[in-house]
């Protein structure tokens, strides 16, 4: 049974995001101050996180933040009032998965959880191409034995490029497996491919490139000749 905690500081929506998720089959925990879901998260294991922005005591921004300092890549799916677009590039960039504005649907959200719980669920696989390994599993990516420090998303990248090594992975199928909506979350595959590509070139030099196809997308190549 999926394990979820809800971080809402309203009673009322809480109680219903509570009650709808329990009946649906989630095992349901909830916290209303960043200070009460930092430490549930410190003491239990949960498989994804419903997390509001505005809290009593602090940010929820900087919480998810916090939370990925910690190497932790539990799903987060933001849900917030706000609905400017620069608060949800900021949610995304600082380690959200996904973001719902109030008001929304029950079916909606439970949508959205069970596409996050589907996209961690993978079976552990091993991918390589030449020196190049991702572990899906322990989530690590390694070139000629050495580790490879890659974001969330980065590792996600890699995974969805190796997973088609040699072939083109268009943009709008990149945003379509991170994200729910590919126009508002574009901006953000230009820095999480920039930021790949610079640890890739730290480690492998040129013998592994990402390569942009115009009009395309892209693709990962092995340089045999590096």
């Amino acid at each position: 049974m999926p394990r979820i905690l809800i971080v809402e500081d309203d009673p009322q929506i809480s109680k219903s995001l509570k009650l709808n998720l329990k009946l649906s089959g989630f095992d349901v925990q909830d916290a209303s101050t960043v200070s009460e879901a930092w430490s549930a998260l410190k003491n239990h294991h949960f498989d994804l996180v419903c997390l509001d922005i505005g809290l009593p005591d602090g940010n929820g921004l900087d919480l998810c933040e916090k939370i990925r300092t910690t190497g932790d890549d539990v799903p987060i799916l933001f849900i917030s009032a706000l609905t400017e677009e620069k608060t949800v590039v900021k949610a995304i960039s600082s380690g959200g998965d996904d973001y719902l504005r109030k008001p929304f649907g029950m079916d909606e959200l439970k949508a959205r959880i069970h596409k996050a719980l589907r996209r961690f669920s993978i079976a552990p696989t091993v991918m390589n191409l030449g020196p190049l390994s991702v572990d899906s599993a322990k989530r690590v990516a390694t070139f000629a034995g050495q580790l490879i420090t890659l974001s969330r998303k980065e590792l996600e990248i890699l995974m969805i490029l190796m997973k088609k090594s040699g072939d083109v992975v268009t943009r709008e199928s990149i945003l379509s497996l991170l994200y729910d909506e590919s126009e508002t979350f574009d901006r953000t595959i230009d820095s999480h491919m920039s930021h790949l590509r610079k640890k890739l070139r730290e480690v492998a030099g040129v013998g592994i490139q990402i390569v942009s196809v115009y009009g395309l997308g892209y693709r990962l190549e092995l340089n045999q000749k590096a």
